[in-house]
């Protein structure tokens, strides 16, 4: 479906709803996506679809090369982060605005980030590489507790605290279990967590949102609300600093997602992304804020709005994820009360009777979720918590357990994530 003189705009990946978006913001669509993902409805909303695998940088680069040379295009985005790479690989190749590769590799590689914000005077936490038990020993023998995790990753797949040297051989192994071959190892940072929704126009960074968020042990979110309860000090410092910090890495324009950490000694910096926050965060965002990241994004990439300021909260709002004992699930109850409750914004569950549920490892392995409205954060956290406990998931033991899943098992890109490389190639001399 083409509009003659309208602007093109590649998709890469992605859902129905982001198109609509597009649509609505004067562009004809080019969406590249991946066969087996595709929703057909967006076929009707998109001038172009080109069916490949849209995670490889390289290849959507040549392909969009070539539409570009058939028909120029205005813009290349990702919504999500399979996408990101590949939007800024043919962003940069073809010479287009937008966030480029050399930006979009330094916020998903965590080794470079931390490297970047030390040489730029923005940060210094502790961060090295590391490959066996040997590398995690020295590393908490000089800083104490330690994190690690994969260089590149996301939705908490393959962190593990190690408190002390008492945990490290317990941690390495696993480590080596999961294959696991490189890792960043970090000091660890200990506080309360929140995540700055962000957007970018041309260089003037606006937050539009702060974000408190409820960890398992496993670091996996259960738990996210606005507006967060924050002091004008700490709201201040927080912003400064993500600020310094997207200046650093090179975003200018599009939304961006930071988690930091507000320790005794002030906030620090866990990672960053180049696109809105996962896990429903945007939602929430548009509820309690009255802000559509997404659409503010393609209306922007048109230039059709100027900056927005950011806006006071209307009430609060939470999401409340659901767990589920390992096991096979054996019946889901609840859930339409829930969803009749008039505070309910949105329930979702996602296991069925039949299906396998796995110990809490990633985001991936939680059960739902559910999204509620209230008066204030306090409220909407409390009522979140309330509902949430009302759908109940039975599970019985699995008879055939077998081993834990190896990473490689689950992850998008594991080659990426886990690294490639025999550790005693690595080993010092």
């Amino acid at each position: 479906m083409t509009h003659g003189s309208a602007p093109r705009i590649a998709v890469i990946g992605g859902q129905v709803a982001a198109l609509h978006k597009a649509r609505q913001a004067g562009f004809d669509i080019v969406w590249v996506h991946g066969p087996h993902e595709l929703d057909r409805s967006g076929l009707e909303l998109v001038a172009e679809a080109h069916l490949t695998d849209y995670r490889d940088p390289q290849a959507v680069a040549d392909l969009l090369a070539a539409v570009h040379r058939h028909r120029p295009l205005a813009r290349v985005v990702s919504m999500i982060e399979d996408g990101l790479e590949s939007a800024a690989a043919a962003t940069t190749a073809l010479g287009l605005p937008g966030t480029g590769l050399d930006t979009v590799r330094v916020l998903q590689d965590k080794l470079a980030f931390r490297e970047l914000l030390a040489d730029r005077g923005i940060e210094g936490v502790a961060a090295r590489l590391g490959h066996d038990e040997a590398d995690i020993r020295a590393f908490v023998a000089e800083f104490g507790p330690t994190v690690i995790k994969p260089r590149y990753g996301s939705g908490s797949l393959g962190v593990r605290l190690v408190p002390g040297p008492d945990e490290v051989a317990g941690v390495a192994a696993w480590a080596a279990e999961f294959g696991l071959h490189t890792f960043v190892m970090e000091q660890y940072l200990r506080g309360p967590e929140f995540s700055v929704e962000a957007f970018s126009f041309a260089g003037e960074h606006v937050v539009v949102a702060h974000t408190a968020k409820e960890k398992l042990e496993s670091f996996v979110e259960v738990g996210h609300v606005q507006p967060a309860d924050l002091d004008a000090d700490t709201t201040s410092r927080i912003e400064e600093l993500v600020s310094r910090m997207l200046d650093a890495v090179g975003v200018q324009d599009g939304p961006s997602h930071t988690e930091v950490i507000v320790t005794a000694d002030g906030p620090r910096l866990v990672e960053s992304h180049n696109r809105r926050g996962g896990d429903r965060i945007a939602d929430l965002v548009h509820e309690v804020y009255g802000i559509d990241i997404d659409a503010l994004a393609f209306l922007w990439y048109a230039g059709r709005t100027a900056p927005v300021a950011p806006r006071p909260a209307r009430g609060g709002g939470a999401i409340r994820f659901l767990t589920a004992p390992p096991g096979i699930v054996e019946s889901v109850t609840g859930t339409d009360e829930v969803r009749a409750d008039p505070q309910v914004v949105a329930v979702q569950v996602s296991v069925a009777p039949g299906d396998t549920v796995a110990p809490i490892a990633w985001s991936y392995d939680r059960s739902g979720l559910l999204i509620v409205r209230g008066a204030s954060a306090g409220e909407a956290r409390e009522r979140a918590r309330e509902l949430a406990a009302r759908i109940t998931i039975e599970t019985r033991p699995d008879a055939e357990p077998g081993a834990p899943r190896p990473i490689a098992a689950v992850a998008p890109r594991p080659e990426r994530l886990l690294g490639t490389t025999p550790p005693s190639a690595h080993r010092r001399s």
